[in-house]
């Protein structure tokens, strides 16, 4: 008896080989999300936040944080530690020597200088200084640094942690004028920064956000919001910002605010 060769059939049925798509293949990793300071507050909360969601989180926190309780907690999460001051642009470029070829999917700059002086006899040069560096300054250094990452990535973004200080028309009493300055600044910084990504054909999208009133050690533990509400709301609205929003200010669920 007379048999065709086997492969004849079964020949018709392979599947052609796709050829390998890179994109597709990043999408389905892992995004990397790098939280400055992480190691406390709002940044700690958004790290835990984040891993639940299976992101690969990264948290930097200051050198001479390490034997901080606040260092063991934020190990304690799973996060990839990282060390760097963003006041201290050799620690954020030594930062990003290490960091490898891999690409940064989400910054969020949450390290913030806490909002004393009250009064403005008690403001000094030094103190409207110390956070214009820290809130204003440090988001834009590490922001600059690390963007080769970010170019990196599919659809990168950089979230300003921002504050409703900033906004010049909401202020009412015009104290903590050190602290409002800074937050002004970084409200120009986030606008600027978006404008520049869109003019430049840039994938970066560049957004602030205010997380609320929430009890932490930079509020004094005061504050009418709660860390387990607002958290999840703001890592939703990070998820959902797009282009139609880059330079944009928004609050924890996504509603745009004045400048």
């Amino acid at each position: 008896m007379f048999h065709q060769p086997v492969c004849h059939y079964f020949c018709l049925f392979l599947p052609l080989q796709q050829p390998f798509n890179q994109e597709a293949g990043m999408a389905l990793a892992k995004q990397n999300v790098l939280i400055t300071g992480a190691n406390r507050g709002i940044g700690l909360s958004l790290c835990k936040e984040f891993i639940a969601r299976n992101y690969n989180v990264f948290g930097s926190l200051r050198q001479e944080s390490r034997d901080d309780p606040s260092a063991a907690e934020l190990k304690e999460t799973g996060a990839n530690i990282i060390e760097f001051d963003v006041t201290d642009e050799n620690t954020i470029a030594a930062a990003f020597d290490s960091w490898g070829d891999k690409p940064l999917d989400i910054l969020i700059n949450n390290a913030g200088a806490p909002t004393p002086p009250r009064m403005w006899d008690e403001v000094t040069a030094e103190a409207l200084i110390d956070k214009f560096r820290v809130n204003a300054v440090g988001p834009f250094m590490v922001s600059k640094i690390f963007m080769p990452a970010l170019e990196k990535s599919i659809s990168p973004k950089i979230i300003n942690i921002a504050s409703n200080s900033g906004q010049i028309a909401a202020n009412k009493d015009g104290k903590y004028m050190a602290y409002k300055v800074s937050k002004t600044a970084l409200n120009q910084i986030t606008k600027s920064l978006g404008m520049q990504m869109e003019m430049t054909k840039s994938k970066v999208i560049v957004a602030g956000i205010h997380p609320g009133w929430i009890p932490t050690k930079l509020t004094g533990m005061t504050g009418p919001d709660k860390m387990d509400v607002q958290i999840p709301k703001i890592v939703k609205t990070i998820e959902n910002i797009g282009a139609s929003q880059n330079g944009g200010f928004m609050d924890a669920e996504g509603k745009i605010m004045e400048f």
